[in-house]
C-alpha cells in the first residue's frame, strides 16, 4: 500500500483544535430516526456518521454476503418499525423493501414505478441472473469487447441513462413515508404503513412536467433532500422545485440553459444548495418563492467549468463540464467557519472549492485564480483530471475526495464500470484535505494511490472508528477497505467470496449499520456485508 502522509504535526494540531466537537448536523426531526434515513446519510450530505464500523478485515465467505436481485439500485435507505429494521431499496425499475432484521435481508415487496411496469416486468431475478453469468464470464476471459457489448442487453433491462436517476435519491419521512423520484419529472410517495409483514404500496405519484416550461419537461429530477421544516426541495436540469410532503408544488425556480447532474445539500435555516453546469446557488424559501438573492438571504456564483466534450473524453458521468458532486456542508454548531463544498470541472484538473455559506467574512479579500469572493478557497486536487462523482465525505473540517478519470475511457456508463480494473486501467487514488480556520485555507492531508474508484461509489466515514470505508478492487475482484481518517493508511479489507461481477457497488452511495455491517446497491443485486462489526 502507498501510502503518503502529507501534513505536518502541526497542521494536524491546528485543524484539530479548529473543529468543534459536533463534527455532524443536528438530525432533521422530519426524517425517520434511523442510520440511513436519507440519501448521503443527512440533509448536509455529509456521508459520515458517529456509530462505530468495522476494523478488522478478513476475506468473506458466502454466507456473509446477503443480496436481493436489482438491475440497478444506488442506495437503499433504513428505517425502524418497533424491533424490526426495514430497508427500502429504490432501484431503475420499481422499489423493494427488505427486513434487515438481525443479520437478514428478506425480500418483502416489489412496487414497480407507475408506468414502468413493462420494465419491472422484464427484471425478474432469472434475466438478472442470466445476465451477470454472461457478465462473468466475459470478465474471466479478459474479453474487452464482450464486456462492452453486454451494454446492450442490461439497456433492454432498464439500464439506460434516462433510468439510471430512478430511485437514486430517496428518502424516508419521520411518518414512514418512502419517496424516489423516477420517470423524469415525478415523484412516488410509499408506505407500508409501518407493518413489517405488509408490502409497500403506492399513496400518490405526482408528474412535475407541466409546472415547467415546455423546454424543460423532458428533463429529470437528480436530487432531493428534506428541508428542516420538512419541506421537499428537487432538483432537475434547469430547476429547483419545492413540494410539501403530499406531493403539491409550492414554488418552482428555473435556470434554463444549466444542468444540474446531481443532489442537493440542506442546512438548518432553510438554505439550499444546488451545484449546475454554471454556478453554485444557496436557494432560500421567503414563504412565497425560492430565490438566490443577497436580499432574500441567497447568494449565486460562478466556479471553474470545462467543455462537454473534455468531459466525454474522460469517461465522467457529468457531460456537461461542470460539477459532479453533490455540495457538501462543512462546519456546525459553533464551528467558527460555515463552508459548502464541491469538486469543480477546472479544464487544468478538478479542485476542491469551499463557498462561505452565510456573510463573506469582513476583510476577506478574493483569492487569486477564483470566480469571487464567495469562495472561501480552492485547492487542486492533483488526482484527478476530470470532475468527481462521488460527492466529498466530510467530518469535522476533514474531506476526502476520490480520483474520477478514466485513462481509457469507454463510451458509455455499463462499459466503464465493467472493464475499468479489468481490460483497461481504473481511476485510483484518495485525497483529504484539512480546512484551516485560521489561514482559511485548505491543507492536503494524505493521498492514497492504491484505491480504485471504478464503482464511484461514494465513501462513509466512522467517527467513532475514525475510519473512512471505501469500495475498490484488488487484482480485479471486488473488495471494501478501511482508512485510518488521520493518516490515510489501510487498516483493513474485505474481499468479496468470489470473482463474481454480482459484488460491484457501482453509482451507489456506503451505508454502514448501526452493526458494523456495509449496506451497498450497484448492478445486479443490492448487498448487505457482514464485516465483522467493530471486533
Amino acid at each position: 500500500m502507498k501510502t503518503f502522509a502529507l501534513a505536518s504535526l502541526a497542521i494536524a494540531l491546528a485543524a484539530a483544535s479548529s473543529a468543534n466537537a459536533q463534527d455532524l448536523p443536528n438530525r432533521n426531526t422530519w426524517l425517520t430516526d434511523s442510520v440511513y434515513p436519507i440519501s448521503h446519510d443527512n440533509p448536509a450530505a455529509t456521508d459520515s456518521v458517529a456509530h462505530a464500523g468495522p476494523t478488522k478485515g478478513r476475506k468473506l465467505g458466502a454466507a456473509d454476503v446477503k443480496s436481493v436481485p436489482t438491475v440497478f439500485t444506488s442506495n437503499p435507505t433504513v428505517k425502524k418499525e418497533g424491533d424490526q429494521t426495514i430497508v427500502i431499496a429504490a432501484g431503475i425499475d420499481g422499489i423493494r423493501k427488505i427486513n434487515a432484521t438481525g443479520e437478514r435481508y428478506d425480500l418483502v415487496s416489489v412496487l414497480p414505478y407507475p408506468g414502468l411496469e413493462a420494465y419491472n416486468a422484464k427484471a425478474s431475478p432469472e434475466a438478472i441472473q442470466a445476465l451477470l453469468e454472461e457478465t462473468d464470464a466475459a470478465r474471466r476471459a479478459g474479453d474487452d469487447g464482450k464486456l462492452l457489448a453486454l451494454s446492450k442487453k442490461v439497456e433492454a433491462l432498464g439500464f439506460e441513462r434516462r433510468f439510471v436517476p430512478n430511485g437514486v435519491y430517496n428518502m424516508i419521512d419521520k411518518d414512514g413515508n418512502h419517496y424516489a423520484a423516477f420517470g423524469g419529472l415525478q415523484i412516488l410517495k410509499s408506505t407500508d404503513d409501518n407493518d413489517p409483514q405488509k408490502p409497500l404500496r403506492v399513496v400518490k405519484s405526482q408528474n412535475f412536467a407541466s409546472a415547467l416550461p415546455a423546454e424543460l419537461q423532458k428533463s429529470a429530477i437528480v436530487g432531493m433532500g428534506m428541508t428542516y421544516d420538512g419541506h421537499i426541495a428537487a432538483a432537475a436540469h434547469g430547476a429547483l422545485m419545492l413540494v410539501d410532503r403530499d406531493l403539491n408544488l409550492m414554488g418552482t425556480l428555473l435556470f434554463p440553459g444549466e444542468a444540474v447532474e446531481n443532489s442537493i445539500c440542506i442546512d438548518e435555516k432553510g438554505g439550499i444548495y444546488v451545484v449546475t453546469s454554471k454556478r453554485m446557488l444557496k436557494v432560500v424559501w421567503t414563504g412565497t418563492k425560492l430565490s438566490y438573492d443577497e436580499a432574500d438571504g441567497g447568494w449565486e456564483t460562478e466556479y471553474n467549468t470545462m467543455s462537454p466534450e473534455q468531459a466525454a473524453s474522460m469517461g465522467a458521468l457529468t457531460r456537461s463540464g461542470g460539477s459532479g458532486t453533490t455540495p457538501t456542508l462543512m462546519g456546525f454548531g459553533n464551528d467558527p467557519d460555515k463552508l459548502v463544498v464541491i469538486s469543480d470541472g477546472d479544464s487544468k484538473g478538478a479542485n476542491l472549492v469551499a463557498f462561505w455559506r452565510d456573510e463573506i467574512p469582513a476583510g476577506f479579500k478574493q483569492k487569486p485564480g477564483t470566480k469571487s469572493a464567495r469562495i472561501a478557497d480552492q485547492i487542486p486536487l492533483e488526482i484527478s483530471k476530470a470532475t468527481v462523482e462521488p460527492s466529498p465525505a466530510v467530518l469535522g473540517y476533514g474531506v476526502a475526495l476520490l480520483n474520477n478519470t478514466y485513462e481509457k475511457a469507454a463510451a458509455d456508463i455499463w462499459g466503464n464500470a465493467m472493464t475499468a480494473g479489468v481490460t483497461r486501467p481504473a481511476p485510483k487514488g484518495v485525497v483529504k484535505f484539512d480546512w484551516d480556520t485560521s489561514s482559511k485555507s485548505f491543507k492536503k492531508s494524505w493521498v492514497n494511490t492504491e484505491v480504485d474508484n471504478t464503482d464511484v461509489m461514494v465513501p462513509v466515514i466512522s467517527a467513532k472508528s475514525d475510519m473512512i470505508y471505501l469500495a475498490s478492487k484488488q487484482n480485479g475482484d471486488y473488495e471494501y477497505v478501511g482508512l485510518d481518517w488521520k493518516t490515510g493508511k489501510q487498516k483493513a479489507s474485505w474481499q468479496f467470496p468470489d470473482d463474481s461481477r454480482k459484488w460491484n457497488a457501482w453509482g451507489g452511495i456506503t451505508a454502514l449499520l448501526e452493526d458494523g455491517d456495509l449496506l451497498i446497491g450497484g448492478l445486479f443485486a443490492t448487498k448487505r456485508v457482514n464485516v465483522g462489526g467493530d471486533q
